[in-house]
């Protein structure tokens, strides 16, 4: 009566745009039935009303190939609208091909006034999992507007496999009751046995991108799938199921462990709770696959500078890895280490200078730079035999009393000073070089007190343990 068809009671009197029924209406309204009109609906398995179904999906749908064999018509024509503001046509056609189960709704409209009582056109599922509703501004557009080229017809694809959106790589089939995306033909299986995973790091964050289909053919649906943390699960990009975690704003069970080695970020995928024997997993599936984001405990780098001051930044990729991160060693104008020097800006012969080392891409909330060692040669060479040491064990060389360690092992960056100097009948250029590591603040042993006038063992720094030491690298400039 109300313009919609449904599988259970529903009526104007209770109309809510967001009721949680299942209904399809191709225009849900207040009709009045008694005063004028016809309601006539038929279905067909044969015949020509099957064949011009079939043509008409094609022609909306190209490339799908469809063959009807089940079509349902109903059809309201000339209806009143109650309060009377004029009549009304309009129809839908519920068209399945039953063998391959693929179903299409579509809406056809005739003359529509404006309406100004509630209404609604589109389809919806109990839950709303599954719904469109036709955004058309009034009643009278819906037979001026389309979605499918042809003013006053709505068309959707409304299976089980229009909502799951298989890409061309992959076809929608049926796994004990469940749809979901598999490999086409077209699609080579790279490494089953590992769902063709890829996985990408970059300072605390990780990112694990698996095949959906070799997933769905393995029996573990992209919905049922997710990290330690079941609130997090995978992204679909393209043919793609992506899970990401960060240790700030997604940490999702994210673990954190350190050997003598390297430190590692590490997460795992895992079965959603509840999937069990009757569903797509069986009672024998399982999935618990660990991935992570590691980075080396021990390396050097190095790099250098004209002798003008300006910045240098090194990044550093694990082998067999794409984990990364930046070592920066800046020269700043001052002590608040706000404005680096830029340009050509020559640093005079005892003029005070102050030294920043800055870790770049690194979980500030976990890890400090500690400044190890810090000095210079002639030559740019980081094991030439003349040098001269500013940093020793984290403290101050004692012989040189310019220098002065002004934040270490607090922060990403580390600060010190000294006064220029040149290296006497040797050459007129310097080039600094640093040995920096990360240390895990979670330790509470990355600042180390530097008093002198305790022994020499206290002033170059207590001993530390492996555990403190998380990618140790050298950094070098030029004066």
């Amino acid at each position: 009566m109300d313009g919609f068809l449904s599988f259970e009671p529903l009526s104007f009197d209770g109309f809510a745009l967001n009721v949680n029924k299942d209904i399809i209406a191709p225009l849900w309204t207040d009709i009045d039935t008694h005063t004028r009109g016809d309601i006539s609906y038929t279905q067909a398995t044969n015949g020509t009303l099957l064949k011009q179904a079939s043509d008409e999906i094609n022609r909306m749908f190209p490339g799908t190939r469809f063959t009807a064999s089940w079509v349902f018509v109903a059809t309201w024509e000339k209806m009143e609208f109650e309060p009377d503001t004029g009549e009304v046509t309009f129809q839908v056609a519920l068209v399945s091909d039953i063998d391959s189960d693929v179903s299409f709704i579509i809406m056809n409209y005739g003359s529509i006034p404006d309406d100004p009582e509630s209404w609604m056109a589109g389809y919806q599922t109990e839950g709303n999992k599954h719904q469109y509703r036709i955004q058309a501004p009034s009643t009278s557009q819906l037979s001026k507007t389309s979605n499918v080229g042809i003013p006053g017809r709505w068309a959707f694809r409304v299976d089980a496999c229009s909502a799951v959106n298989c890409t061309a790589r992959e076809e929608c089939k049926a796994r004990s009751g469940i749809y979901g995306c598999a490999c086409a033909n077209n699609n080579p299986r790279f490494n089953a046995a590992t769902f063709d995973a890829y996985n990408y790091c970059n300072s605390s964050s990780g990112v694990l991108s698996l095949s959906r289909c070799e997933l769905f053919e393995a029996g573990f649906p992209s919905d049922f799938l997710h990290l330690n943390d079941p609130s997090c699960g995978g992204d679909i990009q393209d043919d793609r199921v992506v899970f990401t975690f960060d240790n700030k704003f997604r940490i999702c069970g994210t673990t954190m462990q350190s050997n003598s080695t390297h430190f590692i970020y590490e997460n795992t995928v895992r079965v959603a709770g509840g999937v069990s024997s009757g569903s797509v997993i069986s009672r024998d599936s399982w999935l618990d696959m660990k991935f992570s984001c590691v980075y080396p405990l021990i390396q050097s780098i190095s790099m250098s500078m004209s002798i003008h001051a300006s910045g240098s930044v090194v990044s550093k990729i694990l082998p067999g890895t794409e984990s990364a991160y930046q070592l920066r060693l800046v020269t700043y104008s001052d002590s608040s280490f706000i404005t680096p020097y830029s340009g050509n800006i020559t640093i005079e012969v005892n003029q005070q200078v102050f030294i920043a080392v800055e870790a770049d891409g690194i979980d500030s909330s976990q890890f400090a730079t500690v400044l190890d060692s810090c000095w210079a040669t002639p030559y740019n060479d980081i094991n030439y035999p003349v040098r001269w040491d500013l940093i020793i064990n984290e403290c101050p060389n004692e012989k040189d009393g310019t220098v002065e360690v002004l934040q270490n092992g607090i922060w990403t960056a580390s600060h010190f000073s000294f006064r220029m100097f040149t290296f006497t009948g040797i050459s007129n250029n310097i080039f600094l070089h640093c040995q920096v590591h990360l240390c895990p603040r979670m330790s509470g042993q990355c600042s180390q007190p530097c008093n002198k006038n305790d022994d020499d063992d206290q002033f170059r720094g207590r001993r530390r343990r492996s555990v403190d030491f998380h990618d140790k690298a050298s950094i070098s400039m030029s004066f």
